[in-house]
């Protein structure tokens, strides 16, 4: 009996560590199929300028107070971690139009994720050539099903982990494939574009 209790133990914590989602290591934004966008942002952490509840306490003021110009919670904490002289946080947001209308204050920062037709749509150019994932150059307009594609273009340098697989990014040299799904904007940029399945 103790053996059945320590197996089905041992099955249930590897259930939940293998369920946990990974938090970057690095400023990131991540998008899942549904367009909800999660910011992962790491910075220095000094204590003598706020402790960890305080910290908490103006963060969730300032959603709430950002979400109440909505009829929704377009804006949640998701987590929130200081240790080591660092704060992770993670917000999420269930569009980026409402990343980037939160963050235009800040940082003045873009933030589109759509269809390259509704990217287009919207005055996004996207004409020219493109840095594919195996280096080549390309044009969308020669991809498969080019205007299907998901579009995300951003202003910010950081990390950015997309659902589908990366087809090409712009070919500035601010933007590196770095996975399947993944890529990072080591500069800001008037328009850093990634375009994916």
């Amino acid at each position: 009996m103790k053996k059945l209790m320590s197996l089905c133990l041992l099955a249930l914590i590897l259930l939940l560590t293998g369920c946990s989602e990974k938090i970057p290591s690095v400023n990131t934004i991540s998008v899942d199929k549904k367009g909800v966008v999660t910011y992962t942002v790491i910075e220095e952490f000094g204590k003598d300028f706020y402790d960890a509840e305080g910290l908490r306490a103006d963060i969730e003021k300032e959603i709430g107070d950002y979400n109440r110009n909505f009829g929704s919670d377009p804006l949640t904490l998701k987590s929130l971690e200081v240790e080591d002289g660092s704060a992770v946080m993670q917000m999420q947001f269930t569009e980026a139009r409402y990343y980037e209308d939160y963050y235009k204050a800040y940082s003045g920062g873009t933030l589109f994720v759509g269809t390259v037709k509704e990217a287009m749509d919207a005055g996004y150019e996207l004409a020219g050539e493109f840095m594919a994932a195996d280096g080549a150059l390309t044009d969308i307009s020669q991809l498969s099903g080019a205007e299907s594609l998901k579009a995300l273009i951003t202003s910010e340098a950081l990390t950015i982990q997309v659902p589908g697989d990366i087809q090409c990014v712009s070919p500035s040299g601010s933007v590196e494939i770095t996975g399947k799904k993944e890529a990072v904007v080591s500069e800001e940029a008037l328009q850093a574009c990634i375009i994916y399945k």
